[in-house]
């Protein structure tokens, strides 16, 4: 009898293998897990970090830094952006620690 193929197309997705390359890869970079942990020592871990943070995503984030009609409106949007863009990196830095400490890692 003829021996049958697999069929890529018919196996099952994994998933996980995509979440496993990333954290394999993280525990390469030292310096990337140390820069989260900071973060949340900082800003989730003490309650003046927490209001600060509060007060950034208030004045940062959600409200807009810039005024519609200047002549230089579409440079400040690009501005603002990347502004607004560090304040969301140290958010993310405090989660991905958080969820380390989920993990139990």
């Amino acid at each position: 009898m003829e021996e049958m193929l697999e069929n890529p197309m018919l196996q099952p997705e994994n998933y996980l293998e995509g979440y496993n390359e990333s954290i394999s890869k993280l525990r390469n970079q030292p310096e990337v897990i140390a820069f989260d942990k900071f973060c949340y020592e900082v800003f989730e871990a003490t309650e003046v970090g927490k209001k600060f943070l509060e007060f950034a995503k208030e004045r940062f984030i959600i409200h807009s830094q810039i005024t519609r009609g200047n002549a230089d409106y579409p440079t400040d949007c690009i501005w603002q952006e990347g502004f607004r863009d560090a304040y969301r990196m140290i958010i993310q830095s405090v989660m991905s620690h958080q969820q380390r400490i989920k993990a139990g890692a």
